[in-house]
């Protein structure tokens, strides 16, 4: 009689540790993939930095920042990792020169491309701002 009580015991001991411990470990699941999400998510704000750098450079006399715009959200979305539209905000730094490194004429033109991503973690403080940032060199 007492073994069989012994086992009901146990069975409830593994129960209560089981509800114990479940809500830790999603809550460390959930984290690292929404960590996750905000690094993949870095990678492409980098990558639209870049892109609307690039399209500056080869456009030197119709750039402004709606287009540069259209070519972030072209290079940063697509898919459901992705900054959330509404949230990608492109930024045009002060053009500058420097007469030892670009020649007559031309100037540097800096992009900043920033994403603020919401966390879907609770307790990750949301939301998350993901900035980068290219040059390119505007030829006349």
């Amino acid at each position: 009689m007492s073994s069989l009580s012994t086992r009901r015991r146990q069975r409830g001991q593994s129960l209560v540790e089981f509800a114990i411990v479940v809500p830790i470990l999603l809550l460390l699941i959930s984290g690292g993939a929404d960590l996750t999400r905000a690094f993949f998510v870095g990678i492409q704000i980098s990558d639209a930095s870049r892109q609307a750098a690039l399209y500056a450079a080869n456009n030197p006399d119709s750039y402004n920042q709606p287009a540069l715009q259209t070519i972030a959200n072209e290079n940063a979305g697509g898919g459901p990792l992705v900054c959330p539209s509404g949230q990608l905000h492109v930024t045009l730094g002060a053009p500058y020169s420097d007469s030892s490194t670009a020649p007559d004429g031309a100037f540097y033109q800096p992009v900043t491309v920033v994403c603020d991503l919401p966390m879907l973690t609770p307790g990750i403080p949301s939301p998350v701002t993901i900035r980068a940032s290219a040059t390119a060199l505007i030829l006349p």
